[in-house]
């Protein structure tokens, strides 16, 4: 069974994040198009430190049963500053696929919860709603499957963690980014650019992602309402054409007649 997304790259970067001086940044994206398909993607980076502490990290990446999945995958790479990235997409057809691929992005533990998007209304007048509550559970519980959990009795370098004073939201962040077609009705999100954006805090604060968005397709809705006007217009023509025929007949029927003196 493949493992969830998050889990399955930031559990390879775990043993190093204990270290104040390295950083792991996640960002979770979902992109909407007007009918509804899109993509989801996973960008994780790690930083110089990272990589400089834990060379073979590159290495140690496993994605197989990720492409296996249907997942695309860029990386791992380097970046300009010395740090690593990799990315992870998948398209789907629709909300009811979108909602079931965010639900494979992680585990239990965080850091998205009860995802759900839906599409109402009409082609030409949809409304999109995205529902759900981003939270991160247990520190880093939340980057360790329960697999592992069970082996060693609880989260790797827990212990680590906790002697060293290390704030776990200095060492990680996590964002949730959403662009959905159309204007924002309602969002707990910041809204800039056409993007929705959340940070997800790291204390296990719930932060609820209750979005609505309405598209109005202007352009098909004019595209539509021109059809019906040449339609009738044309109709119109015929008719009109038809009336100026039968006059034009009526009239040479009546000279035809007139008798000759």
């Amino acid at each position: 069974m493949t493992r969830k997304v998050v889990v399955r790259i930031a559990a390879s970067f775990a043993a190093v994040i204990v270290l104040s001086s390295c950083r792991v940044d996640t960002n979770i994206s979902l992109a909407v198009k007007p009918n509804g398909t899109g993509t989801i993607s996973v960008v994780v980076t790690a930083d110089k430190d990272i990589v400089t502490k834990a060379p073979d990290l590159k290495a140690d990446i496993r994605t197989d049963d990720l492409v296996a999945a249907g997942w695309k995958i860029d990386g791992p790479s380097d970046t300009k500053d010395g740090g690593l990235t990799i990315t992870m997409t998948h398209s789907f057809t629709g909300p009811a696929e979108a909602t079931i691929l965010m639900s494979q992005i992680n585990g239990a533990r965080g850091p998205l919860h009860e995802m759900v998007i839906t599409r109402t209304g009409k082609d030409t007048n949809s409304t999109y709603t995205l529902a759900g509550r981003l939270e991160v559970n247990g520190g880093l519980q939340a980057f360790a499957d329960d697999a592992t959990l069970n082996l060693l009795g609880g989260a790797p370098y827990a212990a680590d963690v906790q002697a060293a004073g290390l704030d776990l939201g200095d060492a990680i962040s996590i964002s949730f980014d959403a662009v959905l077609p159309g204007k924002v009705n309602a969002t707990t999100g910041q809204s800039a650019d056409g993007v929705i954006t959340w940070r997800v805090p790291m204390d296990g604060t719930p932060t609820s992602v209750a979005t609505s968005v309405t598209n109005v397709d202007i352009a098909s809705s004019i595209s539509r309402v021109a059809k019906v006007l040449v339609l009738g217009l044309l109709i119109v023509w015929v008719l009109g054409s038809l009336v100026l025929i039968m006059m034009v007949l009526n009239a040479r029927n009546k000279r035809s007649r007139t008798p000759r003196i």
